[in-house]
């Protein structure tokens, strides 16, 4: 691509510009947009347009976001073992803060990464597929910093007339290696979709499961399907041969009476 045509390209800053989930998502995006990675990592992509900074600083964040057409904002402490001060201090107050930045520079479009679970408890064969319009039910502590991440965005929309997008993101950039995990994977593939259609759609705010076409259908993807035009390929079942038994509890996303 040449320079002329990169630099017309939308800005779509990534904070956890440099961790698991950006990773798969970056081949994708770099197709249709500039990419800006913020991160606390030390930069290790010289190609790309990497800020090292902790997003959680306003002023941080405030320098970040200057330019931008789109915030993908993936940045989070992701164990369902932390405690809720944990929560608050690594996932709450920072998308609180990359919420406000983006307001002071009127960036027209988030994308907010969020979990499955938000709806943990849910996760019983009693409720599949998961309806996303049911009240949240969250299985941890970081479930709960997540429906907060939530409230925050939809305020957010509300606020300043940005589009806003919740995704509740399932089994992300990771090896499928046992077979609970087979009714909320989300394919390398199937994630570069998503989120490209949620930077696409204008929808004032929406929340979203974020699995693929998966034939374990335990969380339903159709908002995604219709409200976004997200049209996944992959399904899980193609590896559950591979699949193994658990490897030990997960907060209560799983049943604890049920092993897989």
């Amino acid at each position: 691509m040449d320079a002329a045509r990169d630099d017309l390209m939308p800005l779509v800053v990534v904070t956890g510009g440099l961790g698991r989930v950006a990773t798969v998502l970056r081949p994708w995006l770099r197709k249709h947009y500039r990419l800006r990675l913020v991160d606390r990592a030390r930069p290790t992509h010289p190609h790309d347009d990497v800020v090292q900074a902790d997003i959680g600083d306003p002023d941080a964040a405030y320098r970040a976001f200057a330019g931008a057409d789109a915030i993908l904002h993936l940045a989070a402490n992701s164990s369902p073992w932390q405690t809720w001060d944990s929560v608050y201090a690594a996932n709450v107050r920072t998308t609180q803060v990359v919420l406000e930045a983006a307001a002071a520079h009127a960036v027209p479009k988030l994308v907010l990464a969020s979990s499955l679970h938000v709806m943990g408890e849910y996760n019983r064969p009693a409720h599949w597929p998961v309806d996303p319009r049911l009240d949240p039910r969250p299985c941890c502590p970081y479930g709960l910093g997540k429906v907060v991440l939530e409230a925050l965005g939809r305020t957010t929309a509300e606020r300043t007339g940005a589009s806003v997008t919740c995704l509740r993101l399932g089994l992300t950039g990771w090896p499928l290696t046992e077979r609970r995990y087979l009714g909320q994977w989300l394919s390398d593939d199937d994630a570069g979709r998503l989120v490209l259609a949620a930077l696409r759609s204008t929808e004032r705010y929406g929340v979203h499961f974020g699995v693929s076409a998966n034939t374990r259908a335990h969380w339903d993807i159709s908002s995604a399907r219709h409200e976004l035009g997200y049209r996944p390929e992959d399904d899980s079942e193609v590896l559950a041969d591979r699949a193994g038994p658990s490897s030990g509890p997960v907060c209560r996303l799983f049943d604890p009476q049920i092993s897989d």
